[in-house]
């Protein structure tokens, strides 16, 4: 029993655990609100959750993924300080994530009680995301579990019981959701060191190392958005029920996500060792061998839907949804590019490669805004979900072809270092 305590204990399986916890919270919560919002509220909510999501990754992109790169080497004050100032810049960041909430709400989903409950959800949301990671950065994911499990976790049972108590509507939802998200804020807080900051100084420094870092990330975010994530809504003129079956079955989804996230939570740094310890060669056949695994899994995984689509719908929400069953089909084929495109550019950031994964996107956006809106004006809600698949598809073939290149100028370098060599030799 000891034994396993301390594997579970290790960062690889807290990390998983954590990651678990987020997404497993997310499903249940979205099922819980899918089976009691009315479906056309429903398909309005999920459109404001998604820009939370959206506002939620360039918050990402530039305060937390560098925080864990920047502070994790750094000692005790200068992580404090680190801290200090991140914290101090919400007082900006989060009037200005609230501003471009309710621009999206004004053009998408006009509900100005829903947009008000999904921006106080979404201001704690973000700080409690920074707070989260902070303890990533430490080293103490022990304490990003317990954050995680009263934000997310809590979230559950709080809508479970709300759904019997009383008529759950989407503004509640959102309300009842940042209750729970500031609860983990409060006490993941505790613990945190912070200082006095010594002027404009602190607050320059650590901004301008930000934002160098998270230039690309930010790039990538957009591109990412603009290639794939943007479809519910690029079909609202369809109306909310549409919308609708795109958040249920991408709901359902989210299982293999999980594995993708994982997939991009620990193989970067087992590739990355494997180059430099083991050459180009072994390198690229692990790539190959890891991608071919990915794929098959992911078609496993589309038969499956194929068979199951309609009984999983019927049984989860109740028969609602089950006129979503084909979409749910037809976004099934799409993680087979999700999940290989995913590993591909886990081996290409091994390669010190980070631009690579935003220009995969970007083709993948011009394909969006071409022959995705052409899909959707010609074959509404299956068309856009067809485009998605699409766009996915075209991310991950330019994704292999960067991988590829990158491997061709690795073999040329390590050739011409073997010449060299041997030319010293003689």
């Amino acid at each position: 029993m000891g034994d396993f305590w301390r594997v579970i204990r290790q960062p690889r399986f807290l990390a998983l655990g954590d990651q678990c916890v987020i997404s497993c919270s997310n499903f249940v919560s979205v099922l819980i609100l899918g089976r009691n919002l009315k479906v056309d509220e429903f398909g309005f909510f999920s459109l404001a959750m998604l820009t939370v999501i959206f506002i939620s990754n360039l918050h990402r992109a530039f305060v937390t993924q560098p925080l864990n790169v920047l502070g994790a080497d750094e000692d005790e004050l200068r992580l404090a300080t680190r801290m200090t100032v991140l914290l101090s810049t919400h007082v900006l960041l989060v009037p200005a994530a609230i501003f471009l909430l309710v621009c999206v709400s004004v053009m998408f989903y006009p509900r100005m009680e829903m947009t008000a409950a999904a921006a106080i959800y979404l201001t704690a949301s973000l700080l409690q995301e920074t707070v989260r990671r902070y303890w990533y950065t430490v080293g103490r994911l022990d304490r990003a579990i317990l954050t995680d499990g009263l934000s997310y976790g809590a979230q559950i049972l709080v809508l479970f019981i709300a759904q019997w108590v009383v008529v759950l509507e989407a503004p509640l939802a959102f309300l009842l959701m940042a209750g729970c998200a500031f609860s983990g804020l409060l006490v993941g807080l505790i613990g945190i060191k912070r200082v006095g900051l010594a002027g404009m100084g602190d607050f320059r420094t650590v901004v301008s190392e930000h934002w160098k870092l998270s230039r690309w990330l930010i790039l990538t975010v957009l591109a990412l958005w603009a290639s794939s994530q943007l479809y519910p809504f690029l079909i609202v003129k369809l109306g909310p029920v549409a919308v609708a079956w795109f958040a249920v079955t991408r709901n359902l989804l989210s299982a293999m996500h999980v594995v993708v996230q994982s997939v991009v939570n620990y193989l970067p740094s087992r590739a990355a060792f494997l180059l430099k310890t083991e050459g180009v060669e072994v390198f690229r056949r692990h790539a190959i061998r890891t991608s071919l695994h990915a794929a098959l899994a992911a078609i496993v995984f589309i038969f499956a839907m194929q068979l199951l689509a309609l009984p999983i719908l019927h049984l989860l929400y109740g028969g609602i949804y089950d006129p979503a069953q084909w979409v749910l089909r037809i976004f099934a084929v799409g993680m087979l590019f999700s999940l290989v495109g995913a590993v591909l550019g886990c081996y290409s950031l091994a390669m010190h490669d980070s631009r690579s994964t935003f220009l995969a996107n970007l083709g993948s956006a011009v394909f969006t805004f071409t022959g995705g809106l052409w899909l959707i004006k010609e074959y509404g809600v299956y068309g856009a979900t067809i485009a998605g698949c699409l766009s996915l598809a075209v991310a991950t073939i330019l994704q292999a072809g960067f991988f590829m290149a990158g491997i061709g100028r690795l073999s040329n370098t390590s050739l011409r270092a073997r010449g060299a060599d041997a030319v010293a030799d003689l």
